[in-house]
């Protein structure tokens, strides 16, 4: 070696000079102020976060390690001038090791990091503007997970934590520690214990996991998390498989509570209102995509299960869901339409604001619409792809055996299409929309009932149906208003239903004759006979929330049956009658029509006794037919203006006012 250094003198000279470089860089280094870079390093993140930083503390660093060490101290990060708070984080100090074994490999692996007193503001106001997102540039989407480093060992000192989040309502305070080992009185090291309010309501946050010593980066890390916010519970028992990469974890989670709506202060989604709920289910986190395949449990009575998942990528999250219920209580979902059942005692982070109904149903202002609002913020907010079919109803006032529909939700309009009720004999079926993008919600319904059979609707006292026989209807109409009611007291449109033929009840039919003797005869004996029904027809015509029958006939063997009036759908007020025409002349007959009074939730039926009258002869006649019988058929089921029955009705309706009128003029 010696004789090529004496043979090349070039080589020897440069390596000389090379190492006496490397001793001044090193000594240099070593006795390098530090201090001097504080302000172009806080510069530096200031130009990346978008938020002042300032170091006012110390910072040191040793080089000369396979895992150099930063010491820095009296870090803040403030917070933009709108937000109550300032800084949005502060440190009193912070020791971070950087492996230099992995940042060769492209790997960036924290062996080390020490934090005291760090003190983290967060702040959202209720636009939806953040304290922590940069003023200008891309931002990530809302709810993004961050993707940290991996930190071997973690230490946190009397770490403090304040979260305002007007969105959500949600506010609160807590405190977070990492500690090496866990206290002799709890085997957490890792402890965040936060406490607040959402909506008003108490708000408690505790999530307790393991020491953060000697983390392997591939070896996943447990913790657990419980949220209560006045009914509302979750516990969690959460895995990050690479810690602590916070954009992917499992999580086996309980959710339950009084009402599933009240769940978007905690999800930011909007969920339908419900009865008392638990629901179970495993959780996975990737990256903007949140899934659930076995969600199951129960809603008041009724259980339920499927999978849904939910995406965060875009302008607005989009839950998507398929759900199934073995046994479904048809009462449960009264409150999705707004008609809330509460249990007694207990308290709810629900808004309740003017226009929502009471907690008790039927409403205490004696409403059978219910009159809660729509929460239109909250379905501007989000996306919707969600299917649901129960094989099997409970119901105690309709005979359901199954309900399924589709629900679609896209840039504010809901639709359920199809939105099917199949009852054991016929179906309820069609298309519901609601285009909540508009200041006031525009809604638009089209059902059809197809092949109902009557027989199937019966007192729970009698043996016999009142009437049998195969009706079909139709209901068209458009409306405005934030709730059920409110839309049914603006809406227009059409609904009519028909029975081609069937059979009711003798003593109904005699009743709006009404011929006292036989009448009372019926009554007396309780009998059940029946007579042909040929053809019922009812149309009613819907203007500003005003039922007007322009059309009800029900043509039996013995008598023909018409009716007028209205419905106030605004006060719900009931003023209809019907009246009976006999096809024979009756020797004993009482002429006054059966009026139907009251309201919708407490209807009454009666005879108008200021038109009674004890006369002998034929009776009073059917004047005339209001609308086209054919048009409602038509309305409702083209085919139907070819049933036989009906058709002879139409035929049949002119020649027996004419004929009806002379016998009238004779019998006087």
């Amino acid at each position: 070696m010696n004789a090529f250094w004496r043979k090349h003198p070039v080589f020897k000279w440069t390596a000389v000079a090379v190492v006496c470089v490397v001793a001044v860089i090193v000594v240099a280094v070593s006795l390098a102020d530090w201090n001097a870079l504080r302000r172009p390093i806080a510069r530096i993140v200031s130009a990346k976060t978008g938020h002042e930083t300032t170091i006012d503390g110390n910072l040191t660093v040793r080089l000369w390690s396979w895992n150099p060490t930063l010491t820095v101290e009296d870090v803040n990060i403030q917070n933009p001038p709108w937000a109550d708070r300032a800084p949005m984080l502060s440190v009193q100090k912070a020791v971070v090791q950087i492996s230099l074994r992995h940042l060769l490999t492209g790997k960036l692996v924290l062996p080390r990091v020490e934090v005291w007193a760090p003190a983290l503001n967060l702040e959202r106001e209720a636009s939806g503007r953040a304290s922590w997102e940069a003023p200008s540039g891309p931002q990530q989407p809302a709810g993004a997970s961050p993707h940290l480093p991996a930190i071997q060992r973690l230490v946190i000192r009397d770490g403090k934590l304040h979260v305002v989040d007007r969105i959500r309502k949600l506010t609160f305070s807590g405190t977070l520690v990492a500690d090496e080992r866990a206290h002799t009185q709890d085997e957490s090291a890792f402890q965040l214990h936060c406490a607040g309010s959402l909506n008003g309501r108490a708000f408690k946050l505790q999530a307790d996991g393991g020491p953060l010593i000697n983390v392997d980066p591939n070896t996943p890390y447990h913790f657990a998390l419980q949220v209560t916010a006045a009914d509302i519970s979750l516990a969690m028992r959460a895995t990050i498989p690479k810690p602590f990469d916070l954009a992917a974890y499992d999580a086996a989670f309980t959710l339950s509570g009084d009402d599933l709506a009240d769940a978007y202060y905690l999800t930011n989604l909007a969920l339908p209102n419900t009865s008392r709920y638990k629901i179970d289910g495993t959780l996975k986190h990737r990256g903007d995509q949140f899934q659930v395949d076995d969600f199951h449990g129960r809603v008041g009575s009724s259980d339920i299960a499927g999978n849904a998942s939910v995406r965060i990528r875009g302008k607005r999250p989009k839950l998507t869901a398929q759900l199934t219920s073995t046994h479904l209580n048809f009462a449960d979902l009264a409150p999705a339409l707004g008609t809330r059942a509460r249990p007694s005692g207990s308290q709810s982070i629900a808004d309740h604001a003017p226009g929502r109904t009471a907690d008790t149903e039927p409403p205490s202002d004696g409403l059978l619409l219910p009159d809660a609002d729509l929460q239109v913020n909250r379905v501007r907010g989000m996306d919707a792809d969600v299917t649901f079919k129960a094989q099997s109803v409970i119901s105690s006032k309709i005979p359901l055996r199954h309900v399924q529909f589709h629900l679609l939700l896209d840039d504010g309009v809901l639709r359920l299409d199809p939105l099917s009720l199949t009852l054991p004999q016929g179906q309820l079926a069609g298309r519901v929309q609601i285009d909540a993008s508009k200041e006031v919600p525009q809604s638009d319904i089209d059902l059809k009932l197809e092949n109902v059979d009557l027989a199937q609707f019966k007192p729970a006292s009698a043996t016999d149906a009142p009437m049998e026989g195969t009706m079909t209807g139709r209901m068209k109409l458009h409306g405005q208003g934030s709730s059920v009611h409110k839309l049914a007291s603006s809406a227009d449109g059409v609904f009519g239903v028909v029975i081609p033929h069937g059979q009711v009840r003798a003593l109904f039919v005699e009743l709006t004759g009404i011929d006292v003797s036989r009448a009372l005869g019926l009554v007396l004996t309780k009998n059940q006979q029946k007579v042909e029904l040929r053809c019922g027809v009812a149309k009613f015509q819907l203007e500003q929330g005003q039922l007007n029958a322009k059309t009800m006939v029900l043509d039996t063997a013995t008598v023909l049956i018409t009716g007028h009036g209205d419905i106030n759908l605004a006060t719900e007020r009931l003023d209809m009658s019907l009246q009976g025409d006999p096809k024979k002349i009756r020797l004993l007959r009482l002429r006054s029509p059966i009026r139907v009074g009251g309201s919708l939730s407490k209807p009454q039926v009666g005879i108008k006794p200021e038109k009674a009258l004890l006369q002998a002869g034929t009776g009073t006649v059917l004047a005339t037919l209001l609308t086209p019988i054919g048009a409602i058929l038509a309305f409702i089921d083209p085919g139907l203006a070819k049933d036989a029955d009906c058709s002879a009705l139409v035929a049949q309706a002119a020649p027996r006012s004419t004929d009806l009128q002379t016998s009238a003029t004779a019998a006087k």
